[in-house]
């Protein structure tokens, strides 16, 4: 994917999409979060800038989708262990 096009990533705990350039999360018109992916592809028209027509999502086990945010089930990470079988603090 070339630096100058953006990725758009539904933050699922978030309930929202942002955009991403050169791994930095992007303010656009004053906002770094938006409701909806529509509305954020048509600020980064504003702005010139190019975006992904690939959607990543935070929420889905698979962690992409095509063309939308892909439905998913959010799973709980397994607990992991140290070395003396003691958990890891959460």
């Amino acid at each position: 994917m070339d630096s100058s096009m953006a990725r758009v990533v539904h933050m699922g705990k978030l309930g929202g999409h942002a955009a991403l350039l050169g791994g930095a999360l992007l303010e656009l018109e004053g906002r770094i979060l938006w409701s909806s992916a529509s509305g954020l592809t048509e600020a980064l028209v504003r702005a010139g800038i190019a975006s992904s027509s690939l959607i990543i999502d935070t929420r889905s086990p698979a962690g992409a989708g095509f063309g939308g945010v892909v439905g998913g089930t959010v799973r709980e990470p397994a607990a992991r262990f140290r070395s003396d079988a003691r958990p890891l603090a959460a």
